[in-house]
């Protein structure tokens, strides 16, 4: 063989491995990119309400940040407490690398046992808006329900003028964030001896139930001077009923949470002060911590994500303007 046909044979040798390895590399890079995403499973008490549509829109912007694959579910009734169960587990069953829960009731057994489940599979948990007794979760992402409580109880003195006969209407009658909530109320209203506690009632996730309640509350043969509602549900059911009685003004009312129900009667008097929660940083912080003890960090047991008690005097504040109408920023 030629010098020149010696070369010529090794040129296209060269050449034809060049090709093989390019062809190989562009085989590798028709992977779906996606599957190697850190995958994160979201899992909250409803898909129904603003403030669950917001934890979601927070959520979203962590996960776009950090680069994370996510699926957002929920029970399709908030009190379905077994439904929510089996969301988990199928999460935990489907891989999820970590799941970010907003569990119904962490009182209920099943929730303990899970979140061990889920660590023995290596799966991080954290857990939003309620808290967890689970040494197995890694942190906690919510408000302090106890002082969220005193809040109220405070602003409804400040209304009422330190006497007068109160009401209470609640939410899911036994869990934390409930019990966390009226112990900071009563124990604040127990400060103030002239302030006597009509009653209390539990209408869980049913309008219509509230407003059943709240007529009752409100039909007493002693008339009530203040009533505070410690949930965005149980606030609005209160609030409709006070409107449709001609009761605005007369009783102070006190509410959770920022729905366009609340604050429409909040301009218009019908309630006069909201305690509001920041959702948004809730769905946010909730992802990025996750993210961060899939990585292995270490993460802060409890972060204080903060209420804000809100009147007809601040509402049009620049600041609590973005927290009121976190769709619009």
């Amino acid at each position: 063989m030629t010098t020149l046909m010696k070369y010529r044979w090794t040129f296209a040798t060269m050449v034809m491995a060049t090709l093989l390895l390019s062809a190989c590399s562009a085989k590798g890079d028709m992977t779906n990119p996606a599957e190697s995403l850190k995958s994160v499973a979201l899992i909250f008490q409803s898909s129904q309400g603003d403030y669950w549509k917001t934890v979601r829109m927070g959520a979203e912007a962590a996960a776009k940040e950090f680069n994370l694959q996510i699926s957002i579910t929920s029970p399709e009734r908030g009190e379905d407490i077994n439904g929510q169960l089996e969301l988990v587990h199928q999460a935990i069953k489907d891989g999820a690398d970590g799941l970010v829960l907003a569990a119904n009731d962490f009182d209920f057994e099943g929730f303990t046992e899970i979140a061990e489940l889920a660590a023995s599979k290596h799966i991080s948990v954290i857990t939003i808006d309620s808290e967890a007794d689970s040494p197995q979760a890694k942190g906690y992402i919510g408000i302090n329900n106890y002082e969220a409580g005193q809040k109220a109880a405070k602003k409804l003195m400040e209304l009422v003028g330190e006497r007068g006969r109160i009401a209470v209407m609640s939410f899911d009658k036994g869990t934390k964030n409930t019990r966390q909530r009226e112990a900071g109320l009563l124990e604040e209203l127990a400060k103030y001896p002239q302030v006597q506690l009509a009653d209390k009632e539990y209408c869980d996730t049913d309008s219509v139930h509230c407003e059943g309640l709240a007529e009752k509350l409100l039909g007493m043969d002693q008339p009530i001077d203040g009533l505070v509602a410690l949930n965005a549900i149980s606030s609005i059911g209160a609030a409709s009923t006070i409107h449709r009685m001609g009761l605005a003004g007369k009783v102070k009312v006190v509410t959770f949470d920022n729905t366009p129900e609340n604050i429409g009667f909040l301009q218009d008097g019908v309630i006069q002060a909201t305690i509001i929660q920041n959702p948004f940083i809730m769905g946010y912080l909730g992802v990025k911590h996750v993210a961060q003890a899939i990585d292995g960090h270490k993460i802060p047991e409890f972060i204080d994500t903060g209420t804000k008690v809100i009147d007809q005097e601040n509402m049009f504040w620049l600041d609590n303007q973005k927290l009121l109408f976190p769709f619009v920023q």
